[in-house]
């Protein structure tokens, strides 16, 4: 009769230790957010108001939803966000697979580090400021289906390495200043 104590102990350990494991997760990821937010001209967004400390992340903030307790999707599209994505914090948020910050803001460059964002399937910085070349750290997201980087101010030769994304269904690329395709690039 000792044994099911036991096992109900485990069991209470066992779900005590994977809460603590996705608080903690889900509380860095939110810090992380938050210190990208900071970065940006329109802090007091209205809609970006839900983002605090003080709320859950996962239920509360406006455009996160989450996995498991683990941001997966982030939809702030259209929200007036003025800002870059230098501070964007790439490492930060390993689950990402959905991100939509088309119709913002955004200017500057893509910064090298998207490319850690390894399980991304849908990306789009569409209709924003955008501007220099498309990073070649993007043929690093080899989940990605649907790449929208039209209707920004994208210059220079689509890499070649675009070409390591075998799930991608659906590319824009159009309304950027004209391209060249790189004579290497092979599909």
């Amino acid at each position: 009769m000792m044994m099911v104590p036991r096992v109900f102990s485990f069991l209470q350990l066992s779900t005590l230790l994977y809460l603590f494991i996705v608080t903690f997760a889900s509380t860095e990821e939110a810090t992380a957010l938050l210190k990208w937010k900071v970065t940006t001209l329109n802090q007091n967004n209205s809609l970006l108001a839900s983002w605090t400390l003080s709320t859950d992340a996962c239920r509360d903030w406006y455009g996160v939803k989450c996995l498991n307790g683990r941001v997966n999707m982030l939809n702030i599209t259209n929200v007036s966000v003025i800002g870059t994505l230098y501070d964007f914090p790439f490492s930060s948020l390993p689950f990402l697979e959905f991100v939509d910050l088309s119709m913002n803001q955004l200017s500057s460059t893509i910064p090298p580090e998207i490319g850690k964002l390894t399980n991304l399937v849908y990306l789009d910085l569409s209709m924003n400021n955008l501007s220099s070349s498309i990073p070649i750290t993007l043929g690093d997201l080899t989940e990605l289906q649907i790449l929208y980087l039209h209707s920004n101010k994208l210059s220079g030769p689509i890499p070649s390495e675009l070409g390591n994304l075998k799930n991608l269904s659906d590319l824009k690329l159009s309304h950027n200043r004209p391209y060249r395709f790189n004579s290497n690039y092979s599909r």
